[in-house]
């Protein structure tokens, strides 16, 4: 009968710790993805000096229970930052926006500082880099060049895990079963032709104190490059490699893994990403400015064959948006005076 009792008293203690770390989190995860302009090829389907969101990254992060936000990159910087502390985190997307020359990379900055002065003051805030969010990161971080070239365009392999993934954050919940499919089956679709290398990687102090390498990958030319990264202090996080793609896209000339294993790998990376937003407790003002800023509020076109993304959000440039009204302005009421 005592121990019927203790086990009573030991399941309403567990269901009550439960409850507790219930309520600390944010059951409404808001997540911020950075947007960059729109490359030549889209430019019969979109307007000038647009900038983008591959849809693949909003439903990567909305399959695991949160909303997005986009972070225009072309707004103005203080509107960028506003926006930023009061989403959840931030996802860095891949792409081919320039450092230190866009506004890709400047949105990417302010992120970045944002993140590691509330992360200082005990606000708990992640950010996630892929592809070239992964290759911006490191730019940022180590304040110099930090990436080359890699021949790892259009390469699926299995990662190569170091000893620090096992003990790892993002890795410690994966189940051991899908641990052994990353580290034997070509799951991991690489689409870059810059990298970090392991040893630009070591040469780097800053690099070394921000990130802990836990799988490091070979190009066609057997160069290595690190491919996957967990912040030692802060919950950063980066992959070289892309895991939205294997739910997400179906271009026939990417070689994307599609099958059950790899699409359990891509959801456990948005849940885990989401789950550390839900950390977060920012908030907007109100539902009204929460649901004026929503991805949903903007366009959503398909690539129609001339895109490696199926479809694309579009966001068009409000400065050239001005300047083309205030245009068309002049030009009524000079129809209007000549009247």
């Amino acid at each position: 009968m005592r121990n019927f009792v203790n086990l009573v008293q030991t399941a309403i203690f567990l269901i009550f710790i439960a409850c507790e770390i219930q309520s600390e989190l944010n059951l409404r995860p808001v997540l911020g993805i950075i947007t960059q302009k729109t490359s030549e090829v889209f430019e019969p389907l979109v307007p000038y000096n647009s900038t983008y969101i591959a849809s693949s990254y909003v439903k990567f992060l909305e399959m695991a229970g949160a909303e997005v936000v986009p972070i225009i990159s072309t707004w103005h910087k203080k509107r960028i930052e506003r926006v930023i502390r009061k989403v959840n985190g931030v996802l860095l997307p891949g792409g081919a926006a320039p450092f230190n020359e866009s506004s890709y990379w400047d949105a990417s900055v302010i992120a970045y500082k944002v993140a590691v002065e509330l992360n200082d003051k005990g606000v708990y805030y992640p950010l996630f880099g892929i592809c070239l969010g992964f290759e911006t990161l490191h730019e940022i971080i180590a304040e110099e060049n930090s990436t080359s070239f890699f021949d790892s365009e259009n390469l699926t392999i299995p990662l190569n895990f170091t000893q620090m993934a096992y003990k790892s954050r993002l890795f410690k919940d994966m189940s051991k079963e899908l641990m052994q499919s990353l580290l034997f089956d070509n799951i991991t679709l690489n689409m870059h032709k810059m990298g970090v290398s392991t040893k630009t990687f070591q040469n780097n102090e800053k690099l070394k104190r921000m990130f802990q390498v836990l799988s490091t990958n070979l190009d066609r030319d057997g160069r290595e490059f690190i491919s996957t990264v967990e912040g030692i202090k802060y919950p950063f996080y980066g992959t070289q490699w892309h895991p939205e793609k294997n739910i997400f896209e179906w271009t026939p000339f990417q070689a994307i893994n599609h099958g059950p294993t790899a699409v359990k790998v891509t959801q456990h990376f948005a849940n885990f990403f989401v789950n550390e937003a839900r950390r977060n407790k920012n908030k907007f003002a109100s539902e009204e400015e929460l649901e004026s800023l929503l991805i949903m509020n903007y366009k959503l076109i398909w690539g129609a064959g001339v895109s490696a993304f199926g479809q694309i959000y579009i966001f068009q440039d409000e400065t050239f948006l001005k300047i083309k009204k205030n245009k068309n302005l002049k030009k009524i009421n000079s129809r209007i005076d000549n009247k």
